[in-house]
């Protein structure tokens, strides 16, 4: 009976830090990147922009704190209020909702590699500014197989089973673990999976910091486009591309802070397992989750590093929950007019099936540029605004 009694003492401190402070944070985060992934994979304007991968991160870290709600959170809360019912639905999904877990945070992790590279690129090379719209799907279908077949390979559902102790009452009766002849494939499988991508993450995200240093860089790039599409645009470009960059810089920084504990623990269990599992059985738990908590934790701060790092963002999410009155509707139409160079009539609203064509007919180099604003230039009752909206006027 011994082994039933394993961890009754960490029952409180579980329930703490899982129910009550791991639950709050993923259920932030559920709602907080199902409405950043609804953003950025609805609007064609992010759809066709580097935003692409980064929406899809989104709806997999939505995923991810759905899984973590109901694999972790799920028996800790139904063993401390002694819910019999909870428990037992627990035990009836966890095994695909196991298996799915590691699926959704295999492709998270590569989706944010892929959005790397390709920022990685863009800073880089000046002639690339993006992967084409197809390119972008079918990179993503790659990665989408590329995590089920890891997942398959290491382990398949019925490798994954409940480990029965009939001695044990009810919340001490059952185990997951994973009793395949491969178990060894799927550990190393496991520190790899965790182990490249934080080195890749930490190379890419260094890199990307140290060429926005080096300003000559950029040169040649900001003279082409300045002489393209005017001075204003160049501007704009300028704060698009260091905006969404160090957005990506703060998600992988973040990444790699919530997974260090989870790196750490991945690598002494495959080296030294039973430096934990049998030495030191109690803290490892504990470790274990406060991992789990740093994961959930990265995943929901993601959402508020966009939103206050990007005022574009910022404004078409207002947009999307609020609707777009007549005064965003002028706004666009002055902020076409600076940059283009056409008439505007203050008066004058842009029908939606405008609005919708002009979404479709957005191309990667244009997203570039344009995709954020400068917060003074969305505020449509500037002097400047309308002293130059007026000059139009009298051409």
């Amino acid at each position: 009976m011994a082994s039933c009694n394993n961890g009754v003492d960490l029952l409180s401190a579980r329930f703490v830090l899982v129910g009550l402070i791991g639950s709050s944070v993923a259920l932030f985060g559920l709602l907080a990147n199902a409405a950043l992934a609804t953003l950025f994979v609805s609007r064609a304007t992010f759809r066709h922009s580097p935003f692409f991968f980064l929406g899809f991160v989104a709806v997999f870290d939505t995923l991810l704190d759905l899984v973590y709600l109901m694999l972790l959170s799920s028996p800790i809360v139904a063993e401390y209020y002694q819910n019999e019912a909870l428990y037992t639905l627990w035990v009836s999904y966890v095994r695909p909702i196991y298996l799915l877990g590691q699926v959704f945070k295999i492709t998270s992790v590569l989706c944010l590699i892929v959005a790397s590279f390709e920022r990685y690129f863009m800073t880089r090379h000046w002639t690339f500014t993006g992967f084409s719209i197809r390119t972008r799907w079918a990179i993503l279908f790659s990665v989408i197989v590329v995590a089920i077949s890891v997942k398959l390979v290491t382990s398949n559902f019925q490798d994954i089973v409940l480990i029965i102790r009939p001695q044990c009452r009810l919340f001490r009766r059952y185990t997951v673990g994973n009793l395949s002849e491969r178990a060894w494939l799927s550990g190393l499988v496991n520190t790899v999976t965790i182990f490249v991508p934080f080195l890749t993450l930490v190379f890419l995200n260094g890199g990307i910091v140290f060429m926005l240093r080096k300003q000559n860089i950029q040169q040649l790039r900001s003279l082409i486009t300045e002489l393209t599409m005017g001075h204003d645009v160049m501007k704009i470009r300028r704060k698009n591309l260091r905006s969404a960059t160090n957005t990506l810089i703060i998600i992988i920084t973040a990444y790699l802070i919530s997974n260090l504990l989870n790196l750490s623990l991945t690598l002494i269990e495959f080296f030294i397992p039973e430096f934990l599992q049998q030495t030191h059985r109690s803290a490892y738990r504990l470790a274990a989750d406060c991992a789990s908590v740093l994961t959930v934790f990265g995943n929901a701060i993601r959402c508020p590093a966009h939103f206050l790092s990007n005022s574009e963002i910022r404004v078409q999410f207002w947009i999307m929950i609020f609707g777009e009155n007549e005064k965003t509707t002028h706004c666009k139409l002055l902020e076409s007019s600076r940059r283009y160079g056409m008439l505007t009539f203050q008066n004058e609203k842009i029908p939606a099936v405008v609005r919708r064509r002009s979404e479709r007919i957005d191309n990667p180099w244009f997203s570039l540029l344009l995709s954020v604003h400068n917060e003074e230039d969305n505020n449509c009752e500037s002097d400047e605004a309308k002293q130059y909206n007026w000059n139009l006027l009298n051409l």
